[in-house]
């Protein structure tokens, strides 16, 4: 008994003493300061029961921690908490230390470093605690000598398994592993964040909706990972949300449900995995209840967990399976997306089966899920690539075929246009046919209509018939801008409209318009502001067209204004490389324009509305050719329109600067004068007054009675104005007007003319104007002037040279009406009604010109004229083709079959005299060269002296720079009178010496002056100073080379 009892004394002995022996050898000591040291395989545990260990129950119970059987350090799922304790001895030189555990998913880490049973440092850490400062549970320990320290670690996880990788490293190595670790995390949310964004910006070109299910599916990784690899710890200081620490698992069933709708998106499940689609769809619904679930906590945690997991795992497996289906069903991404999401479920499974403590938790376990996750994030990018190939491959296959399918629909629909498209050419000929036959036939009565009416219009006709020859003569230009504008239109559609450039004036241009359109403003009562910038003298472009664009513009406002004003303004402005824009803005306030109705404005025969049809008679096609005619002139045309307020045009058309000298620029004969303008209406004050300040006139504008009686001063013109607007006031206004003292007086007018009203007028008042002021009119109150003849057209006519015409036309009333012009000038003119019977008067006449009307029955002008060049009176006479076609391709076509020119139909007196002149001169030998210099001349002249004539000579070259410069000044002042004495006094200089050409042109000129023929003067002058300044700049060089000394 006793034996016994002894005996188990002994192996209790025994039995402690063993364990002390075993717990003695795990000691860990440090030797290397270099090198860090796994404690995981020296790990002693206890686990608590029910209630919560304090350190000093532990270190009390110290006997009563067993060692750790193995390597792997994963204690599986607990509800409560367990102890960890190890022993270290530091022997090496480093005295700091870190403990880490490389698992950042465990709720409370508690770490205390203890010595012969005193805590020498504390740090409570985990999830749900406050103190962690890196992703993982990490604790700095300071070894205050060699001796056996203990170190107490307190882990308590509610939703994961308690693994505790432990690790004691070399403060310096852990810092350098901390920089490692934070550049490869970096690297790893960098790259799957430029995916995202990668694959977003491309979601925005190609409209995939699988982009967005995949960007959402990588946000859910980065999301998990942020929580899973610990880094949320940097975004809660004070520790993570309690919540969110019990419910980590959701993020796993968000990135489940992200990677169902990838599927469904990528795949096109529906149609290339019509298996697998209703397992995906019910895995999706699965894992939405499953979230709920989690959401709710209706299971325990350890629960959850394993739910989630599990779930997870199968829905892999779904999508794989949907993937190898879609392969199969020749979906060729579905590989990339089959080897992702293997590579991803076989990393999911290393993982789980690390949490699970089946593989050893090390580095490789820990990382393999998130290499997993990276890798199959590029994976399917690449996937999603290869979608947008195959699907670009396959819309272009299908382009193709459709392509193919439609090449014999199209060729028959080619073959179908082809054949419309010569019937359009053929119509399109038709109408151009019948367009000229049209012009032709209408042309040729007009013609003979607006002669004889303008013949009646000069005639001296009572007041009644002269009223009906104006009715006649503008109801047949009203007709004539008809026919214009149908064939302007016609040409547009044609696109054969053209603009023929050449030298113009544009002041002189505006004040023609000006003149016409105001006379019939003031007819109806309306005031007419004309407000004019400077303008250069001269500019290239197509003049009759941008008369046509005033005389539309002009002409619309007068017929839809019945009251108030309209104004013409008109600026400039230099541009780069020689070009000049001109600004035109026609203002009225008419009836004005809705904004519905501008659409259909510019459009062909088309008015704003039927009742305005009925008013105001049109074609409708004047703003449709307007807007083209600028449209080809480089410019712009803007409407701006009130309803019942009026409409503003404003136009913008380029031509090409030609002179430098601007007109409306400051006159030495305004200068300093001082004027004094009374208009009662301000647009034409200021217009008015605004033109007098650009000549350079001291102005003082006045609107008020009350405010001229008390000005006192005494002007050099005192501008009167009765506008017609104030027809009611003009007998007050006319009596305060004579009343005013200044030097000229002038009466402007815009209604009746006040001297034939009021005769007695003209003793208070220098002269009357038509209102707007002009510089053409200002000009001629400061220069004097020769009272030009009452007909300067028939001056013109007169003035034709004595050549002998033959006129064919089939209508007896054109050849009446060029004898009703012609037979009063120098012109003999032969008339015939046909073809043969022009031949029969060329054989045995000779004409110096033949006017041939192109058609006409039996033989028509062409004939006819080949036959002419054949008879010997008249191989090389002119023949001028009178033709109403107005089309250019048949103007030019007479010009190629051998017609030397054309005079179009209804025919303008003025061309007629213009093509005369052209291709006749007068039957006397005046086409002798003379030559500049004839010193044998000079000789007779000086009675053989040749000193004498040689002094004469060399005077004479003196005298004609100051001549030339003297004859310049007068012309621009257009002072006749000056320019009459100073062409005597030349041709007086001109018969004491040899310069015969110069004598002549001087001869010429002063014939014209003294006749009043100021148009020969404008032809003339430029010939004799051209003469004038060739002598001056070559006239010693000659006398020197004729050895005159």
């Amino acid at each position: 008994m006793h034996f016994s009892r002894l005996l188990l004394l002994c192996f209790t002995l025994f039995v402690s003493l063993a364990s002390l022996k075993v717990y003695a050898q795990h000691i860990e000591q440090m030797f290397d300061e270099d090198t860090p040291v796994d404690l995981s395989s020296s790990l002693y545990y206890l686990y608590e029961s029910d209630l919560p260990l304090t350190i000093n129950d532990v270190t009390k119970r110290q006997r009563d921690f067993r060692m750790h059987p193995e390597d792997n350090p994963n204690f599986g799922f607990r509800s409560q908490g367990m102890w960890l304790l190890t022993s270290l001895s530091n022997i090496s030189s480093q005295k700091n230390w870190v403990l880490t555990i490389n698992f950042s998913q465990l709720d409370k880490v508690d770490f205390y470093l203890v010595q012969n049973g005193k805590v020498l440092a504390q740090s409570h850490q985990g999830k749900a605690q406050t103190e962690q400062r890196f992703r993982i549970p990490t604790f700095r320990v300071n070894f205050p000598n060699t001796d056996r320290v203990d170190i107490y670690i307190r882990i308590e996880s509610l939703s994961s398994s308690l693994i505790t990788p432990l690790k004691i490293l070399p403060e310096p190595y852990h810092s350098t592993y901390f920089q490692w670790d934070s550049l490869l995390w970096g690297l790893f949310y960098g790259g799957l964040l430029i995916l995202a964004i990668y694959n977003l910006v491309l979601f925005f070109e190609v409209k995939e909706k699988s982009l967005i299910a995949y960007i959402s599916y990588i946000l859910a990784v980065v999301l998990w990972q942020f929580v899973w690899g610990g880094h949320i710890h940097f975004f809660f200081p004070t520790g993570i949300p309690s919540w969110l620490v019990g419910h980590t698992e959701l993020i796993f069933v968000i990135i489940g449900f992200c990677s169902g709708i990838f599927t469904i998106s990528f795949l096109e499940t529906k149609k290339n995995a019509s298996f697998a689609h209703p397992i995906v769809v019910v895995m999706l619904a699965i894992q939405a209840i499953v979230g709920v679930i989690c959401f709710l906590d209706v299971l325990p945690s350890i629960w959850k967990n394993n739910l989630v997991y599990s779930v997870g795992l199968i829905a892999i497996c779904s999508y794989i399976y949907a993937g190898f289906e879609a392969f199969f069903n020749r979906f060729k991404p579905a590989r990339y997306f089959i080897f992702a999401w293997s590579m991803l479920a076989m990393s999911a499974i290393v993982g789980m089966l690390s949490l699970v403590g089946v593989l050893p938790s090390n580095d490789f376990t820990t990382y393999c899920f998130q290499v997993g996750v990276f890798l199959e994030a590029g994976l399917f990018s690449l996937a999603l690539m290869e979608k947008s190939r195959s699907q670009l491959e396959h819309d272009v296959a299908q382009a193709t075929d459709e392509l193919r399918n439609n090449m014999e629909l199209i060729e028959e629909q080619n073959a179908r246009l082809d054949i419309a498209r010569k019937d359009a050419i053929k119509a399109s000929n038709v109408k151009s046919q019948f367009l000229a036959n049209m012009s032709h036939e209408i042309r040729t009565p007009l013609n003979a209509i607006l002669g004889f009416s303008r013949e009646l219009t000069n005639a001296s006709l009572p007041p009644d018939q002269q009223e009906q020859a104006r009715i006649i003569d503008t109801a047949a230009d009203n007709l004539l801008t008809i026919v214009n504008d149908v064939l302007d239109f016609s040409k547009i559609e044609a696109g054969k409209l053209q603009i023929n450039n050449h030298p113009f004036s544009p002041t002189k241009l505006i004040e023609e318009m000006v003149t016409i359109m105001a006379k019939s403003a003031h007819s109806k009562k309306l005031e007419f502001v004309l407000d004019l910038s400077p303008l250069p003298e001269k500019l290239i472009g197509d003049v009759f067209r941008i008369k046509q664009i005033l005389n539309n513009l002009l002409s619309n406002a007068l017929k839809f204004t019945s009251s108030g004003t309209i104004t013409l303004t008109i600026s400039g402005r230099p541009l780069a490389h020689g070009i000049h824009e001109i600004n035109i803005i026609v203002e009225d306030t008419g009836i004005g324009i809705s904004r519905t109705d501008r659409k259909k404005l510019f459009s062909a025969f088309s008015q704003v509305d039927d009742a305005l049809n009925r008013n105001y008679q049109g074609t409708g096609l004047g703003l449709v050719i307007t807007r083209e005619l600028v449209r080809l002139m480089r410019g712009d045309l803007t409407l701006k329109s009130t309803p019942g307020i009026g409409s503003t045009f404003n136009v913008t058309l380029r031509t090409n600067h030609l002179s430098q000298k601007y007109a409306l620029s400051p006159d030495p004969d305004w200068r300093n004068k001082t004027v004094v303008i009374f208009d009662p209406v301000p647009a034409t004050r200021r217009a008015s007054a605004a033109m007098l300040k650009q000549l350079g006139a001291a102005v003082t504008s006045v609107e008020s009675l009350d405010y001229l009686s008390k000005l006192n001063i005494h002007a050099d013109f005192f501008m009167a104005t009765v506008p017609v607007s104030k027809m009611a006031h003009r007998d007050t206004l006319l009596s305060r007007f004579v009343l005013f003292p200044a030097k000229q007086r002038i009466l402007w007018y815009s209604g009746p003319e006040p001297f034939t009203q009021y005769p007695s007028l003209t003793q208070h008042f220098h002269t009357q104007l038509r209102m707007p002021m002009t510089e053409t009119k200002l000009d001629s109150l400061v220069h004097s002037k020769k009272i030009a003849p009452r007909n300067p057209l028939q001056q013109k006519i007169n003035a034709l040279p004595k050549v002998k015409i033959l006129a064919v036309d089939d209508m007896d009333m054109n050849l009446k009406l060029l004898h009703t012009w012609l037979d009063s000038s120098p012109v003999t003119l032969v008339t015939t009604l046909s073809g043969q019977d022009a031949i029969n008067q060329c054989q045995t006449q000779e004409f110096d010109l033949i006017l041939m009307d192109v058609q006409m029955p039996g033989m028509d002008g062409l004939q006819a004229s080949r036959d002419i060049r054949q008879t010997p009176l008249n191989l090389g006479t002119p023949i001028i083709a009178v033709t109403a076609h107005a089309f250019k391709e048949e103007q030019e076509r007479l010009l190629a079959s051998g017609m030397d020119d054309y005079l179009p139909k209804p025919i303008e007196i003025s061309q007629l005299i213009g093509l005369i002149r052209t291709w006749c001169h007068d039957m006397a030998p005046t086409h002798i060269q003379l030559p500049s210099f004839d010193w044998q001349l000079a000789l007779k002249r000086a009675n053989q002296n040749t000193l004498a004539a040689s002094e004469l000579l060399n005077d004479f070259i003196e005298l004609l720079p100051v001549s030339v410069t003297s004859l310049k000044a007068m012309w621009a002042k257009r002072d006749y009178h000056g320019l009459k004495s100073e062409i005597h006094k030349l041709h007086g200089a001109c018969c004491y010496t040899g310069v015969p050409r110069l004598q002549k042109l001087a001869d010429e000129l002063e014939s014209a002056l003294k006749l009043g023929q100021h148009f020969l003067v404008e032809e003339h002058l430029p010939a004799l100073l051209n003469e004038a300044e060739q002598m001056i700049l070559g006239g010693k060089k000659q006398i020197s080379q004729l050895g005159i000394t």
